[in-house]
């Protein structure tokens, strides 16, 4: 083709070349605007990606407060009394943990097993063959010992390669056999004892010891008493003791062990809440933004799925949380409060006084909570379709029903036994709650308070979760599709351009050729003429 270019024009008499090149280029207008609607498009699709990715962060900060044993943190104090002036006991507490104080005492700490050889003069020193027997706990692990390990050495690789619950060392005494193999459990407590030997066995005299360890350390439980009742654990890691609580125990003596309220931790989610918030109002504020004395606007000014992403989280923080039991219903009464800009700040006097004042009220305006009227209706638990607000039950006919309060009509609950939920489509589907009978008559109300921190989880799960189509996703989607359409129009462009490039060529190229015959023709006619011309004269 490059050859064909090189003659364009020779016979034609002006530049065919360039003729051509701007047939091809006005063919390739149509790829240059798919190719700039597609790089819109990219922008878009990144926009949102990186919309997405935020939501998700801010999700995770929503994460450690939806809930009432998220909020409220709990933090664990050990207090020495009598002769105890160091801390015998570490506490680390959990999201169940509830506040409270404890004496407790601690007489043992558990431990582990124990075990020493004979002392050798290197590693290498040769030890007898036979059988090493390991017994762990009352499990029995044996080894052969031949020519391949029966080193001092190859005895420890031997011992720690057998899966058995020990681990063999090496202690230097300074004598003249210095080198002692160790064995250690790896389990404390009593039932975890050790023992091993090498063995060997002999026709008509049984099993001969060729090599015997002392135990230097006996097995042991701790031994502790909390708040006069004695306990007996195997570790000295204990869990299940004080709902909540992990208890490390470090030394013995006694004292006093106080779970209370974190507040600072409290206040550390909340302020958390309050940046991530603002960090993501920011975002939204600036693809949205209209400057009127500029008249610049954000790339996404009037994009439904992210106004409403905008107006959801401003209702939601500024609304009122239904279902509350307190002095407190809105976040501004505890000190988070909406500027003109959309963000939010926070007051952190008030939030510490609300705390002080009212904690579980608090912590309701961020997650979820429900409270039952009636002692034969047990609160189950709720999914993330259960709506907030106060329902009525009652048994007709032995049938469980249920209302919201300010509705007329009762519907059927789902359920067998004693264990019901409200029907799929209701305002209680997913609200799960249990009856101690199903006699016929009232059992009181449930009523279920879903805060802020759950409200924008339930409604960033709608609108990011791809299972559910919400705006955002939908948003991606479409995006993610009209590239690929655009990618297969170029595609078809490309292939139809190449076409017609192929062919524009060659009919110039025919072009060529043919002007140069007629030039030949006309050259051949134009000499004979003038021959002609030259005989007459």
């Amino acid at each position: 083709m490059a050859e064909l270019t090189s003659i364009f024009g020779a016979q034609a008499g002006f530049d065919t070349a360039k003729v051509v090149e701007q047939l091809i280029a006005l063919q390739n207008r149509p790829i240059d605007i798919n190719l700039a609607k597609r790089d819109v498009q990219v922008e878009k699709l990144e926009t949102f990606e990186d919309l997405k990715t935020r939501l998700g962060t801010f999700k995770t900060v929503l994460n450690t407060l939806n809930k009432g044993s998220r909020f409220i943190s709990t933090q664990g104090n050990f207090t020495g009394s009598g002769t105890t002036t160091t801390d015998i006991v570490d506490i680390t507490t959990t999201s169940t943990a509830t506040s409270g104080t404890f004496t407790i005492s601690v007489s043992q700490l558990a431990r582990e097993a124990k075990l020493t050889s004979e002392g050798f003069a290197s590693l290498d020193t040769t030890i007898p063959q036979g059988t090493l027997e390991l017994v762990v706990g009352g499990t029995t692990t044996l080894i052969n010992i031949n020519a391949t390990n029966n080193t001092v050495d190859g005895l420890r690789l031997a011992i720690n390669n057998s899966g058995a619950e020990v681990t063999a060392n090496f202690v230097n005494d300074g004598s003249d056999n210095p080198i002692r193999l160790t064995l250690s459990g790896n389990n404390t407590g009593a039932d975890n004892t050790v023992s091993a030997r090498i063995f060997t066995t002999g026709l008509g005299v049984g099993e001969t010891t060729q090599l015997s360890f002392t135990e230097t350390q006996s097995s042991l439980d701790a031994l502790l008493e909390l708040d006069g009742i004695s306990i007996s654990k195997s570790s000295n890691t204990v869990t299940d003791i004080i709902t909540g609580a992990i208890i490390k125990l470090q030394g013995t003596g006694e004292g006093n062990i106080q779970l209370s309220t974190d507040f600072d931790s409290i206040r550390d989610k909340v302020t958390n809440f309050v940046s991530e918030y603002n960090n993501l109002t920011e975002f939204i504020q600036n693809l949205v933004s209209f400057n009127a004395d500029t008249l610049e606007s954000g790339s996404f000014l009037g994009n439904f799925a992210i106004q409403n992403l905008q107006n959801i989280l401003r209702g939601t923080v500024s609304g009122e949380v239904s279902g509350v039991q307190g002095p407190f219903g809105f976040l501004s009464q505890i000190g988070i409060t909406t500027q003109s800009d959309g963000k939010i700040v926070l007051e952190t006097a008030k939030l510490n006084d609300a705390l002080q004042a009212d904690l579980g009220n608090v912590s309701d305006l961020f997650s979820s909570r429900a409270t039952v009227s009636n002692v034969n209706t047990t609160f189950i638990g709720f999914l993330e379709t259960t709506q907030a607000g106060t329902y009525d039950i009652r048994v007709q006919n032995g049938v469980p029903q249920i209302r919201r309060q300010g509705e007329t009509a009762f519907v059927d609950a789902t359920g067998t036994g004693n264990f019901f939920a409200g029907p799929e489509g209701h305002a209680s589907e997913g609200l799960n709650f249990r009856l101690a009978s199903l006699a016929d008559g009232d059992y009181g109300t449930i009523t279920l308070a879903i805060g802020v921190a759950e409200s924008l989880n339930r409604k960033i799960s709608f609108l990011t979760d791809s299972t559910q189509n919400g705006p955002v996703t939908s948003e991606i989607n479409t995006i993610t599709q009209t590239i690929d359409n655009l990618d297969d129009t170029l595609l078809s462009l490309d292939t139809r351009i190449a076409e017609f490039e192929k062919n524009i060529r060659e009919r110039f190229s025919n072009l060529e050729i043919i002007l140069g015959r007629l030039n030949t023709q006309s050259q051949t006619f134009a000499s004979s003429i003038a021959s002609i011309q030259n005989l007459g004269k």
